[in-house]
């Protein structure tokens, strides 16, 4: 886990984002979550596929930090990721962004 002007910036570096990496994925976002951030960026541009149990992961994340009022941004999503987010709907739930200097600038007043 890294940060990006004090948020919390996980850069995943899977190239596949499917069910095996998800157990150790899904411990270390909880864990990360667990602190109450204000924000959490998720780093997508390395990954170029992801399965459903990776977008489970995504909206267990998001769901977690709704009742403190946390934040969740997903960055770097290529073509194909955003095309599952559409067609899944996926990308009315989240707030996406092109990268995780486009997600710092956002939350700036």
């Amino acid at each position: 886990m890294r940060e990006i002007s004090g948020v919390p910036w996980a850069v995943i570096t899977a190239a596949q984002l499917h069910m095996y990496f998800i157990p150790d994925l899904k411990d270390k976002l909880l864990a990360t979550v667990a602190t109450e951030p204000d924000a959490l960026i998720i780093d997508l541009s390395q990954v170029e596929y992801l399965d459903s149990s990776a977008m489970g992961v995504l909206f267990q994340i998001q769901k977690k930090m709704q009742p403190y009022g946390g934040a969740l941004y997903i960055v770097g999503i290529n073509p194909t990721i955003e095309m599952v987010f559409r067609l899944t709907k996926s990308d009315q739930h989240f707030t996406i962004f092109k990268n995780a200097e486009s997600a710092i600038k956002s939350m700036q007043p």
